[in-house]
């Protein structure tokens, strides 16, 4: 487990899958009791509203197939170029109006097709580095490698997302307003940024920034 710890690449793209779950779990807190409060919708409109964040999962083939050809790091950086600015123009989203029911749909799209676009190539990139990993020291991992270690770091990683999305979002809506709420989560993406963009990519033949793989 130390091993896998010390690998930055995977640490990134654990962090960048956080990331994802976080806002997810946010919004999952948080929309509903929004287009409640500004809409006057009832629960059937508040559950219907994130079609406009999952049916984008369903392109989720497509992300792949554009990772495997130009490389996890390109595509989660354009997923997330895609959903930091749509994050911070959801606190337009103000009055019980036509027009800002559409853009609230729109934008919660938008923001559906960004987070779509970065899950699956940061997962992939895991993995890689896990082979890599898993290669350069036999001795540690053994013949079975450390696909279920990878995995409980990464399934652990979303459990905690599951309880920082809601604390936050429901924090800063509650205690601030919409829209400084959504500026905080565009910022929190914006810091995801980082480590993807330094960290991230490389293939299962290559280390990516990274240059020693041994443990």
């Amino acid at each position: 487990m130390s091993c896998l710890l010390s690998s930055p690449r995977l640490a990134a793209a654990v962090y960048g899958c956080f990331t994802h779950t976080t806002l997810i779990a946010a919004f999952d807190a948080i929309l509903p009791l929004f287009v409640k409060r500004t809409f006057g919708w009832t629960s059937t409109g508040a559950g219907l509203i994130f079609l406009a964040i999952t049916i984008p999962s369903l392109l989720g083939v497509v992300f792949g197939a554009l990772s495997d050809r130009y490389g996890p790091k390109i595509v989660s950086l354009i997923g997330f170029a895609i959903t930091i600015p749509a994050l911070a123009c959801l606190g337009l989203v103000t009055g019980p109006v036509l027009s800002q029911q559409a853009l609230l749909v729109v934008l919660l799209a938008i923001i559906g097709i960004g987070l779509n676009t970065l899950l699956a190539p940061l997962a992939a990139d895991m993995f890689y580095e896990v082979d890599i990993l898993a290669e350069q020291n036999p001795e540690t991992f053994g013949k079975a490698g450390a696909y279920a270690q990878a995995y409980s770091l990464f399934d652990g990683a979303l459990g905690f997302a599951t309880f920082v999305g809601p604390a936050w979002g429901g924090l800063f809506y509650e205690k601030a307003s919409w829209g400084v709420c959504m500026l905080t989560l565009a910022g929190f993406a914006a810091f995801g940024v980082i480590p993807v963009w330094k960290f991230t990519g490389g293939g299962k033949m290559g280390r990516g920034n990274d240059e020693d793989g041994e443990c």
